[in-house]
Formats: C-alpha cells, structure tokens, sequence
C-alpha cells in the first residue's frame, strides 16, 4: 500500500487538514480491515479506481463526504483501490459544504446528491485525468477555494474554533466571540453537527491516541486519572490503551508513527 500526504493551499489551511492519497493497487491490504477512530475532521473522499468497502448505507461511492466521526468505522480496501481523502477541519466542513453538518455526522452521503451527479463525475474525471498527486492537490486547491463561502456567522464559526482549539475552554470562546455558550452551541450544531464540547473530547481522544502510537506527549493529557482515560477509551475506541498497545497496528498507523511529520497534523486515525 502506498501512502501520501501533501499540504492544501495556504488559503485552505485554517480549514483543511491536507490531502491523503492512498493506493492498494495490487490489492496487497486485501481482506485486511482499516479501522478509522472518532475524530473532530470530516472528510471528502474522491477515488480514481476501484472504491473502498465500507460499513456504510450508502456504500462506497466514487465521491463521498463523511462528517464527524463519534464511534470507530471499519473499511476494507482490494485490488485497484486508489484514492484521496481531503481532511476537512470542523470550519472547512462549515464553509466548503454549508448545512451539511447534522446530516453528514456519523454518516456518509454521496457528492452527487449534494452538488448533483453531473458536477460529482465531472470532478472525479478531472482529479482522474491529472494523474500526479501533486498536480490532483493543485486542481483541488482551486475547487475549494473557489466553493469557500463567506458570510457572518460561518467566518466566526472558523473564529471560534481557532480560539476554542487554543484553549480548550467553550466559555473563554463564546466570551471571546460576544455571544452566549448556548449560542456558540447552536452555530457548531448546525454547521458541524456537533458542539463545542463534543468537539473537544474528540480531540482528547486523537491526542492520547497520537501519544501512545508515537511515544510523544502524555497519553492521559486532558484526563482527570487513568480510570478517566480508559472509560473514554473504551467510549470512543472500542479498547483500553492497555490492550491496544498489545494489539497490532494497520499498516497505515505503522506510518504515522514512523514518519508522524510527512503529513500535516490529526494523524492517529488508522490503527
């Protein structure tokens, strides 16, 4: 299986993560199943071959966009699987793809019914025919900046968030922005399908799961004991950390913990 990660464009960075390209062209992680945990990133999946199995109604679609995660998914990748996953920050799902928050969470929906299936092909036959991955993230880059929506509420949604992931605290965010908790509350519902403080405990459980895989930074970080990070293991992850360093590491987890700085941040999301 072959992995990329390249940068987005310096405009898209507050609200894309990066562009992940993955292959399995001779289907070498066949019947091997790809285990992606809770994040607080959503995700727009474009493949150029054969699509991945997923767990989902929906299926496997040549375009795809996955909201917030709050439990683990299993996939199963094949022969002639090739795709990118754009990382979509919780402002990038707001401002890229407005209203879709609530109906994305936890579930994915295919492109086609969100910008009509003429659209949907004709983006995936471009990516296609640019066939280099960085020549795919150049074509990328100028969809989504030209699909950024502006707009009062949605630009201070991406205010927000860059506050609230400073701070960790959905008070000193709602204060900072002068508005109400409830009203911080309702513009994340909305836009991303989650609140604040949902939010936050997704990025706990990514950063204790960065911890153990790379041995970097305190796997019980934000936790009040280890009692409290083992429930919210069991919770998010399906498994204690105990047992998880026991186990064995997809092939993709494997990578982030050897080569953690080939790709932008939120890389503990395969194992």
């Amino acid at each position: 299986m072959a992995f990329l990660a390249l940068a987005p464009h310096i405009a898209l960075a507050p609200l894309v993560l990066g562009y992940w390209f993955i292959e399995d062209l001779e289907g070498s992680y066949e019947g091997k199943p790809i285990r992606t945990t809770p994040t607080a990133a959503a995700v727009l999946t474009l493949n150029f071959g054969r699509p991945c199995g997923s767990e989902f109604s929906a299926g496997a679609p040549r375009a795809s966009l996955l909201g917030v995660q709050s439990r683990p998914r299993c996939w199963s990748s094949g022969e002639g699987c090739s795709f990118v996953m754009v990382m979509l920050r919780p402002p990038g799902l707001a401002r890229l793809f407005p209203s879709t928050g609530l109906e994305s969470r936890d579930d994915l929906i295919e492109l086609g019914g969100l910008l009509g299936d003429g659209p949907s092909r004709r983006l995936c036959d471009d990516l296609a025919a640019a066939q280099s991955p960085r020549r795919v993230a150049d074509r990328l880059d100028g969809w989504l900046l030209q699909r950024m929506r502006a707009g009062g509420e949605l630009e201070r949604l991406e205010q927000a968030w860059a506050t609230l992931a400073r701070t960790s605290r959905v008070s000193t965010t709602a204060r900072g922005m002068g508005v109400s908790t409830r009203q911080l509350e309702r513009w994340f519902r909305a836009h991303v399908g989650c609140t604040p403080k949902q939010l936050l405990g997704l990025d706990r459980i990514q950063a204790s799961l960065h911890a153990a895989q790379t041995g970097q930074g305190d796997p019980l970080h934000g936790f009040s004991d280890q009692a409290h990070q083992i429930r919210q293991w069991r919770r998010y992850l399906g498994v204690t950390p105990g047992r998880y360093e026991r186990g064995n590491w997809s092939i993709l987890a494997e990578y982030f913990a050897q080569a953690r700085d080939a790709a932008p941040d939120g890389l503990a999301h395969f194992f």
